[in-house]
């Protein structure tokens, strides 16, 4: 068989030396002592078609360069510290803020919030309509926080009036113990009032709890009837006439002293206007109330807490 006929002819090892090794490095080309190697010259391995690559040519030995834009990695280095100062600064700020907090509840011996009114100066209670109170509900508590400020200032004017009924005209005719009863009237209904009305219409409008609505009503309508007595200032039998700084008191005050008739006409001024306000302000509540369903939801308190009363008691009987 000839050469040509023969399929396996094409030998692709027949060209190379069975003495040299493919997997000799082609730099060590002879043989020393020192090195060990063949003294055989090692070719590096090209071939093309199905045995080689790049179309016969011999095999790229330079390594890839990756290309590093340093300005670029730069950049973003430096964005990535600022976003980490900026994530720290807001981690001191809440840092700050937690331990404000905490030291503002150990100060107020808990949960509760620091107390601000009527001054930061001598604070007796909290009080801010805007962080508490509803916003459907913020008008109408501030027009009773005003009818309250207002009470205050009527209380305050009727206490001087009667002071000066008794230190100008004198301490007869009752002005002595009217004036004892003017600041009686000052030095306790003001806090009564606070806790009486105003601050039931203050925590039913948070908690909207009918039950507490209907408490605000009647101490609110005995505050309607102690101002138009005071406007007034009835001489009944029985009452002091110089204890309410009213307009039939102050023609009694005309007819001893100008001063004092012109403080008790203001008086009288005064407690009129803070009796409509007041009557304003119980229209305004209750059309709330009736609008949103205050009288079903009323009853249904009311009927509940009979129901858990009777429970209450039932079980105590039988214990």
């Amino acid at each position: 068989m000839s050469a040509r006929s023969n399929p396996f002819s094409d030998n692709p090892f027949a060209s190379t030396s069975l003495a040299t090794s493919p997997f000799a490095d082609p730099a060590e080309t002879t043989y020393s002592p020192h090195n060990g190697h063949s003294s055989v010259p090692v070719v590096p391995v090209a071939s093309g078609g199905a045995w080689g690559a790049n179309n016969g040519s011999a095999f790229d030995s330079v390594p890839a360069t990756i290309a590093v834009d340093r300005e670029a990695g730069s950049i973003e280095a430096l964005r990535r510290v600022e976003t980490l100062d900026a994530k720290e600064k807001a981690l001191a700020a809440k840092e700050a803020e937690l331990k404000r907090w905490e030291a503002d509840l150990r100060a107020t011996g808990g949960l509760k919030p620091k107390k601000n009114w009527p001054s930061k100066f001598c604070p007796v209670a909290y009080h801010d309509i805007a962080a508490e109170v509803p916003a459907a509900m913020q008008g109408t508590v501030s027009k009773g926080y005003y009818s309250y400020l207002f009470l205050v200032l009527c209380m305050v004017c009727n206490f001087f009036g009667s002071l000066m009924a008794l230190c100008v005209i004198g301490n007869a005719d009752g002005r002595l113990s009217g004036w004892f009863l003017a600041c009686i009237y000052m030095v306790a209904g003001v806090p009564i009032a606070w806790w009486a009305w105003y601050r039931r219409l203050y925590n039913a409008a948070i908690k909207d709890r009918a039950v507490t609505y209907a408490w605000f009503f009647i101490a609110y309508l005995i505050h309607i009837a102690f101002c138009v007595w005071s406007a007034i200032a009835p001489p009944l039998p029985g009452a002091n006439a110089w204890s309410h700084t009213g307009f039939i008191a102050c023609v009694r005050a005309f007819s001893a002293s100008k001063f004092v008739g012109v403080l008790y006409t203001i008086g009288g001024v005064l407690w009129a206007l803070e009796s409509m306000w007041s009557l304003w302000v119980l229209k305004t509540v209750y059309t709330n109330f009736r609008g949103g369903g205050g009288e079903a939801q009323l009853r249904r308190e009311v009927a509940q807490s009979v129901a858990t009363n009777a429970a209450a008691s039932a079980f105590s009987s039988r214990v």
